[in-house]
């Protein structure tokens, strides 16, 4: 809760709020009817909440003990006897100390309580007219018990009487006071639709004469003053409000104490009193209560323009970024339209559709990408990856572009589609002779090492186990068998590289599931966990299995010495990805390694001086999962050991 200040009161202005509280206790004290010792108002209850408010929290005593002194001299002085003048002092410092209690309880941001505001908003209204009524409630059984003592007769009324002049004069000095003291140190804003000058003097002058008229006739139409505070209270700020409406009932109040209007008519003039500063309270609390329901209206429009401001900046800032892309951006709406467009995109339109308009070549666009030949798809062509399309120029030259799609969630159920369009058109036709060299170089070099081998193998098998050539010959063909994995690692490579790529719905999990097929990689007390719920890929299988077939092989190979393998596989869809984890509980790679374990025969010193290995395994996931769309990393495992592998392929469907 916020705290007030701490800085004490001047002596200066309290000396002004003591002296404003003395006058107006002599003012309520001359609405005393003869023959009657209690005052039937009594303002100066606004002026001391004002007062305390105004002081510091932790100097509460120097307002309650000068406001009780004044109090008590003063109504003794006036012909109060001395018991019911203390009574009356100590009512009035009970009432004053629990409204302000309550009210920095209650309503922390209010001025004088901790914060800035005053009472415009109905929550603030609502909870400091009810911590006005406890505290009056408070101190009209106080006064009621010093009636009582005073040997005067103490009823019901007597005690409806003290509570109803004390929240009179809380709720119009003190509602009113509170808020042209905000006026004066808060910078307020005007109403979104505040009304001129000229109308608030004809307010003014309609609703002043109109109070007078009513009161000065005897028929009870007084009702027809609350439209002046609705008038008022809607369309000017809520100070100048209720000070308009203050005005109305101290004019009513003032023709009823004088004898006229409809209350005359009331026999009891204590009744005529009540009921007199009950209309004062409804018109001033009717226009404070359209007041704050203004402002807080004021302020939901106010947020809801920013918020529209801040929308459209923001809007005009995605669209020059997207103008500013690279990559072309389609958007679909769900029945396949296209909607929205970028630069880039517009560009690759028009080099297929020349002289078209925008909006036409962007349809044709999206034709060719939907509906793409089946000679000119993925799977037909080795160097291209999955996603991408082929498309013919007029000219008789063809452009490459891979193509993501992602689902764009809209309302009642409906779907969008964003096309992100990236022209690989140089990087696809420089893949197919560089994969098909290698390719071809790896198999020729297979023929001449498997002769090799077999010579090493038979020199040995002729040689005895003493010989001095064994160690060599031995020595030859461990590198004649690493030589045949590290070609067989490059043929792998050069296949997931330029190799055709057929992508089909693949089931990872399941007893035909991808997993299932990788069984075989496991030892006897290995263990390899798998989500029943796996989510199917879009993928070539071939390339598919062997990407999982490296990563859970690695996993075996890489387990610490001694201890059986532990692997777990999850997955989930994340729009139209799949993102696949596979974690194991392994030697796990060092913090500087995991950026370059991707690259081709790179292999950590720890790991080489404990595995065999060529370097290439994890280099032919990467392109893998890189021709299927998706990214690859290498995180730390749970708890800092083992590791694991995320990487993401395309949804199945």
């Amino acid at each position: 809760m916020t705290t007030a200040p701490a800085t004490a009161l001047s002596p200066a202005r309290a000396a002004g709020f003591a002296l404003a509280y003395a006058l107006l206790t002599v003012v309520g004290r001359l609405t005393a009817i003869e023959g009657q010792v209690l005052s039937l108002i009594w303002p100066g209850s606004g002026v001391a909440i004002l007062w305390l408010l105004a002081e510091s929290s932790r100097h509460v005593a120097r307002v309650l003990l000068p406001l009780m002194a004044i109090h008590g001299v003063l109504v003794v002085v006036t012909g109060v006897s001395p018991v019911l003048g203390f009574f009356g002092a100590l009512s009035v410092t009970v009432q004053t100390a629990v409204i302000g209690l309550l009210l920095r309880r209650w309503c922390p941001e209010m001025l004088g309580a901790g914060g800035t505001a005053s009472i415009r908003s109905p929550r603030t209204l609502t909870m400091a007219g009810a911590a006005v009524a406890v505290g009056c409630l408070a101190g009209a059984l106080i006064g009621t018990a010093g009636v009582w003592a005073d040997a005067a007769d103490a009823t019901a009324m007597t005690a409806v009487a003290w509570f109803a002049r004390h929240v009179v004069g809380v709720l119009t000095i003190g509602a009113v006071g509170h808020l042209a003291w905000e006026w004066h140190t808060q910078d307020i804003p005007p109403r979104t639709h505040e009304g001129r000058r000229v109308e608030l003097a004809v307010l003014w002058i309609v609703s002043v004469g109109t109070t007078v008229a009513v009161f000065l006739q005897p028929h009870p139409v007084t009702f027809m003053l609350i439209g002046f505070a609705v008038w008022s209270a809607a369309r000017f700020r809520t100070f100048p409000a209720a000070l308009h409406c203050l005005a109305l009932g101290t004019i009513a109040l003032a023709l009823s104490l004088t004898g006229h209007g409809p209350f005359d008519a009331i026999v009891d003039p204590v009744a005529e009193v009540l009921i007199s500063q009950l209309f004062v309270v409804g018109v001033l609390l009717t226009g404070l209560a359209v007041g704050a329901l203004g402002d807080r209206v004021d302020v939901l429009f106010a947020a809801a323009t920013r918020a529209r401001e801040e929308a459209a900046e923001q809007a005009e800032l995605l669209a020059e970024m997207t103008e500013s892309m690279g990559e072309g951006l389609v958007v679909l709406d769900p029945d396949g339209r296209v909607e929205r467009s970028n630069g880039a995109s517009r560009r690759l339109a028009h080099r297929v559709s020349p002289g078209a308009t925008d909006a036409d070549a962007v349809a044709d666009l999206v034709e060719l990408l939907l509906r793409p030949d089946a000679a000119e798809a993925s799977a037909a062509r080795a160097e291209l990856g999955v996603g991408d399309v082929v498309i013919p120029l007029r000219s008789g030259e063809e452009i490459v572009l891979a193509v993501s799609r992602a689902a764009l969630s809209r309302g009642a159920g409906r779907a969008g589609v964003l096309l992100v369009l990236r022209e690989v058109t140089e990087h696809r036709s420089g893949l197919r002779p560089l994969a098909g060299f290698a390719s071809t170089a790896a198999h020729d070099l297979r023929g001449p090492l498997s002769a090799i081998r077999s010579w090493l193998s038979l020199a040995v098998d002729d040689l005895e186990p003493d010989s001095d050539a064994m160690m060599p010959l031995r020595r030859a063909e461990r590198s004649a068998e690493q030589m045949a994995d590290l070609i067989g690692d490059l043929l792998e490579h050069a296949l997931a590289e330029a190799g055709d790529l057929r992508a089909t719905d693949v089931r990872l999990a399941g007893p035909d599931g991808v997993l299932a097929q990788t069984a075989g990689l496991l030892g006897p007390d290995d263990v390899l966990e798998v989500d029943a719920d796996l989510p199917a890929v879009h993928a070539d299988p071939v390339a598919v299995r062997q990407l999982f077939g490296n990563l859970i092989g690695n996993a075996v190979k890489y387990a610490v010495p001694g201890e059986p393998a532990a692997i777990t596989v999850r997955a989930q869809r994340h729009g139209a990805r799949v993102v696949v984890e596979i974690e194991d509980r392994g030697v796990g790679v060092e913090e500087e390694e995991r950026s370059l374990i991707f690259q081709r025969f790179h292999r950590s010193g720890s790991v080489r001086a404990h595995f065999r290995g060529t370097g290439m395994g994890l280099t032919i996931c990467q392109t893998i999962v890189h021709r299927h769309g998706g990214t690859i990393e290498c995180l730390a495992g749970p708890g800092g050991r083992g590791s694991v592998f995320r990487f993401d392929l395309p949804a199945a469907g």
